[in-house]
């Protein structure tokens, strides 16, 4: 998926719709402005992305890039993978005078015009994913105990538990009022609660790509 025409100084790069929408949702309740959220359609087409980025006439206007990414089962993995997209796409776009920073670690915001910053979901250099994170915002409540009990019993039948907190979202969307939707949407909807101690690293985040905050860290 190519970048859609830039439109605001922040871009936010993120993996695919249902983080778009969550983090949409989460700007939103920040009322945050200037953030555009592009969509990369894959954690893989990150350099090529960023080289199309690089090239679109409105780049000269971005003052920040924020990129979110899944540890899935490294964090460090996935955040030298990132590294490894930017350095690649920094050779490609050499000879136009464009370079992208290049954080030593997450949460870093590096670099200026544009600056930039890399979020590992869940955080805190832990395994996992966005579903991950949105399980510790009900984590030890009744239903949270209700789910337990039913992956118990559907081990028990014979079926096995894939991908456990993909599955436990959606397990605990099944008992709101749109049991239908995706977590993305859910987030639009108001069923995680954003002010949650759990998103205080997604909160920190999007506030430091703040146009009035991109200085080097």
């Amino acid at each position: 998926m190519a970048p859609a025409a830039i439109r605001e100084k922040v871009q936010l790069l993120v993996e695919g719709n249902d983080e778009r929408n969550f983090f949409e949702a989460f700007a939103a309740h920040l009322a945050l402005g200037n953030v555009q959220i592009q969509v990369l359609d894959g954690k893989n087409r990150l350099r090529e992305f960023l080289v199309t980025l690089a090239g679109a006439t409105a780049f000269r206007t971005v003052r920040c890039i924020g990129i979110v990414r899944d540890a899935d089962d490294s964090a460090d993995a996935a955040f030298q993978s990132v590294r490894t997209s930017l350095r690649n796409a920094n050779d490609a776009i050499r000879s136009s005078g464009v370079e992208f920073p290049v954080p030593a670690r997450p949460d870093q915001l590096v670099g200026e015009r544009p600056a930039l910053s890399v979020l590992i979901l869940p955080g805190d250099g832990q395994k996992g994913m966005l579903e991950t994170l949105l399980c510790r915002t009900f984590a030890g409540d009744d239903v949270d105990r209700c789910i337990d009990r039913f992956f118990e019993c559907a081990e028990e039948s014979g079926r096995a538990i894939h991908r456990p907190d993909k599955a436990r979202a959606r397990a605990y969307l099944a008992t709101t009022p749109d049991p239908h939707v995706s977590v993305g949407v859910a987030a639009m909807k108001g069923h995680w609660g954003l002010d949650h101690r759990a998103f205080d690293g997604v909160r920190s985040f999007l506030r430091s790509l703040e146009p009035n905050g991109t200085r080097a860290r």
